[in-house]
């Protein structure tokens, strides 16, 4: 990014946009869109809006006009794109418009404030193993939910990996998406025949020639393997130190990189990079497309086993659904003196004396069903709504009614309820026939200004690190405990 105090900002301080998101302050500049610091209004929090910039339509020039097109149509496809996506470690956008003056678009996207990749690699040098493998396990998730869309990424670089602050924490997200999908494909112009599903936005390069597969140098086709490729760079980068192609060597081996392995391979061994680590990344690296390892999923097992992982913390092919993300480590001890470090794999289940507990991050509800003694279905929704540095449950019945344990005999159900304290619920029919219960519990403040979770002997601390708002639900002693956190 340029240095924002050098470039006039285009939004000042106190502009609305949507009649919601208010800006702050500018916070950088890219090649297509400058990056502005905003407050929703609406949701209390800060968000990041990214505006096209104007400089290449208003050059006055051919070529200046052709990019900005190119930039324009990128511009929108990312911001489709990325409302398709779900996967925890992809940017999450918000909202999308037009300035009512000039109708420029612009993007409403979460605000991530742990700096990028890039960043990181320059000021500490090479990962350790354990620390890649974390950061590619979400990063190679990310992209095989976008293949499985069929949106080919084409730009991922050390510099579009982003890492949101979580307390002491660091959760990476791959930005800058949009670059295909075969349900956005253009038309093919009349006697054109449509051949691919994996459309490009332009002619116009868009892509990082640093971290650019053999095809896209080229001018060839695309696919998920163009993304496996630049997975292996950044790989071989976190795991050296030192990127691959630097400065002038970028053009200067344009042709080499092209026509064969030899040069990827000799670069890998100036990098320090030998034996079975070279190997798997030399299988990923290869210049014809059709011989590089099948998928980023496929990338990231090979490698897992070379640099001695624990296995996936997901199958392959799973995509956690944005209510059942459990995207938060979950520690039976203190946070206390904790260095920043990144995240370790977060699907996981714990037991707490015997009984099983799950965490579940959600953005503000989830949705559960549970069977009743008489065999039916019994859907409701738990919400957390915050306000400031407070919370309070909500609890709705979806097919039933509610009522509060304590006033089963004299109380009326209704179709939703409100809490802020210990308490329970009876779930009933229209009949005032019994479904089942549930039973939450706020916990008690712990260790570092954590929640405690009392359950049955034992205890579980969920730091405030990790989590802003924690609740704990419990249906019964046949039924997992489950821990609801929202950041």
């Amino acid at each position: 990014m340029t240095n924002p105090s050098r470039e006039p900002p285009e939004l000042e301080e106190g502009t609305r946009l949507l009649d919601r998101y208010t800006i702050i302050d500018r916070y950088g500049s890219g090649g297509m869109a400058s990056i502005y610091r905003a407050t929703d209004e609406r949701l209390d929090r800060v968000v990041c809006v990214k505006l096209l910039r104007l400089e290449l339509a208003q050059s006055g020039s051919t070529s200046g006009g052709a990019v900005y097109q190119a930039t324009y149509s990128h511009f929108l496809r990312e911001a489709l794109a990325l409302s398709k996506l779900q996967h925890p470690n992809t940017l999450r956008i918000y909202d999308f418009g037009y300035l009512e003056e000039g109708g420029r678009p612009f993007q409403i996207s979460e605000f991530l404030d742990g700096g990028n990749l890039e960043q990181h690699l320059r000021a500490r040098g090479a990962f350790p193993a354990e620390e890649t493998l974390a950061v590619l396990e979400r990063i190679t998730g990310a992209v095989h939910e976008a293949h499985e869309q069929k949106i080919i990424h084409r730009d991922i670089k050390p510099s579009n990996i982003l890492f949101s602050r979580v307390g002491e924490l660091l959760m990476p997200k791959l930005a800058d998406f949009g670059i295909a999908q075969s349900n956005l494909k253009k038309q093919p112009r009349p006697g054109e025949e449509d051949t691919s599903d994996w459309d490009s936005v332009s002619s116009i390069a868009l892509f990082s020639p640093r971290w650019a597969a053999p095809e896209q140098l080229a001018g060839g086709g695309e696919g998920p393997a163009t993304d496996v490729y630049a997975l292996a760079l950044v790989t071989a980068y976190m795991l050296s130190g030192r990127a691959p192609f630097e400065g002038p060597e970028v053009r200067n081996t344009f042709q080499e990189r092209v026509r064969g392995d030899d040069l990827v391979s000799a670069k890998l061994l100036q990098s320090g990079i030998s034996g079975d680590l070279k190997r798997v990344l030399l299988r990923a690296l290869a210049a014809d497309p059709s011989r590089r390892v099948s998928s980023a999923l496929h990338f990231f097992d090979e490698l897992r086993q070379v640099l001695g992982g624990a296995r996936r913390s997901l199958p392959q092919g799973e995509v956690r659904k944005p209510l059942e993300s459990v995207t938060l480590t979950v520690e039976t001890v203190s946070a206390k003196d904790r260095e920043t470090r990144l995240v370790q794999p977060p699907e996981q289940a714990q037991t707490v004396a015997g009984r099983t507990v799950r965490v579940v991050e959600v953005h503000e509800k989830l949705e559960l069903t549970l069977t009743s003694p008489g065999g039916l279905d019994v859907r409701f929704r738990v919400s957390i709504v915050a306000i400031k540095d407070e919370f309070r449950l909500s609890i709705k019945g979806l097919n039933c009614f509610v009522q509060r344990a304590a006033q089963a005999t004299a109380g009326t159900p209704t179709p939703a309820l409100n809490a802020s304290e210990d308490g329970s619920v009876d779930f009933v029919s229209m009949k005032r026939e019994f479904l089942g219960r549930l039973s939450w519990f706020f916990g008690k403040p712990g260790p570092g200004g954590g929640r405690v979770f009392r359950v049955a002997t034992g205890e579980l601390v969920v730091p405030s690190s990790q989590a802003r708002y924690a609740v704990a639900l419990d249906l019964g002693k046949d039924h997992e405990v489950i821990v609801m956190c929202k950041r």
